[in-house]
């Protein structure tokens, strides 16, 4: 049996020109997280393997699980995990690089974990997902100390997730080891259960994306479309959802089209202490159905420097009616919109995370 210990040390720096108002924003440098995380295998033959992973963070606001699950790999082609797992949509791991994520990381589209069982096959250049998530990462739809945002219920949103169904099937085109494209499909379906009403509605996601690797070069591209329609008491607005993660919750959009795009070049770096050094350009934009909201939009340039388990990201941020680029969660704008829609807002990021 292999058992292997890690975790990491964050530290973090913001620059916000703008009041914020939670807890998970505050102005200055502090210490954002410290991880703990524990992996293990077991052979039972030649060709079976037991195998777990889990991760649990510590913020100063909150401690949350980031995965938790128990596996068999059948083969090198066949594995199976059953847990609090990613989900498998789009671009695996993410469709950006920055440590901001994209847009549509803030409406669910974009490194998700939920609870379930998971299937991967993989072979000759196919990569194939089906999954079947029974609720989000926790049985608890008002638990807001979670990794990625979900349906969350609070005073008259009483909306859940549950009973979620995931495809995702890709395959790579390889010329040699330095230059590759995946072209892929994911489709996802699922329930929204609303405790005031007792009835069930509907939500579906579906996604086309593209990640191409060409030496220093890696351009990924990702087109979303979400739906959410969910079955309130009369007098809650049925063009809105509300979302929830780290102690936070926002409205946003029930029904949009949302577009990630990015591109990295990698720099071989011999400099002090350091030995690579990454720069990028990442954008998204969420395109909401209702035409009396204003749509979503993020610019994000950034780098990173490593040296060694050492990494220092540097991200600079223009983002308007986007989660967390306003004053406050009633002036938020990844639903209805901003009190000032048309306006960008700016942050900065520093984050120093040491890997161990």
């Amino acid at each position: 049996m292999n058992l292997n210990f890690g975790g990491a040390i964050w530290l973090r720096g913001v620059t916000i020109p703008y009041l914020q108002e939670t807890t998970a924003n505050k102005r200055g440098f502090y210490i954002d997280q410290f991880r703990i995380s524990v992996d293990g295998d077991y052979g039972v033959d030649d060709r079976t393997k037991l195998t777990f992973s889990s991760q649990v963070r510590f913020f100063q606001y909150q401690t949350l699980i980031h995965h938790m699950w128990v596996g068999v790999d059948f083969s090198e082609n066949h594995t199976i995990k059953l847990g609090v797992t990613q989900v498998p949509f789009g671009t695996i791991p993410g469709s950006t690089n920055s440590f901001w994520y994209s847009l549509g990381y803030y409406i669910g589209l974009e490194d998700d974990h939920d609870a379930g069982l998971k299937y991967h096959f993989n072979k000759n250049g196919w990569d194939l997902y089906l999954a079947y998530f029974m609720n989000a990462d926790y049985n608890d739809a008002t638990a807001l100390n979670r990794f990625a945002p979900d349906l969350v219920r609070s005073e008259n949103q009483q909306n859940e997730e549950r009973n979620q169904g995931n495809i995702r099937i890709a395959k790579v085109f390889q010329n040699d080891v330095s230059n590759s494209t995946e072209i892929g499909f994911s489709g996802e379906i699922g329930q929204i259960n609303n405790r005031a009403t007792g009835k069930d509605g509907l939500r579906w996601k579906s996604a086309f994306h593209y990640v191409g690797t060409y030496n220093k070069w890696s351009p990924k591209f990702q087109l979303s479309r979400y739906v959410y329609e969910p079955k309130n008491p009369d007098g809650v607005d049925d063009r809105l959802v509300q979302m929830g993660f780290f102690e936070d919750s926002r409205l946003i959009a029930a029904k949009a089209n949302v577009i990630n795009a990015s591109l990295r070049r990698d720099f071989g770096l011999d400099w002090w202490l350091f030995q690579e050094l990454d720069i990028y350009m990442d954008y998204s934009k969420v395109f909401k159905d209702e035409s009396s909201f204003a749509d979503s939009e993020l610019i994000n340039p950034g780098a990173v420097l490593r040296a060694g388990p050492l990494y220092i990201w540097f991200d600079f941020m223009w983002g308007k009616n986007a989660w967390y680029f306003n004053d406050s969660q009633e002036a938020s704008g990844p639903g209805a919109g901003a009190p000032n829609p048309n306006r960008f807002e700016y942050r900065q990021n520093i984050s120093i995370e040491w890997f161990f």
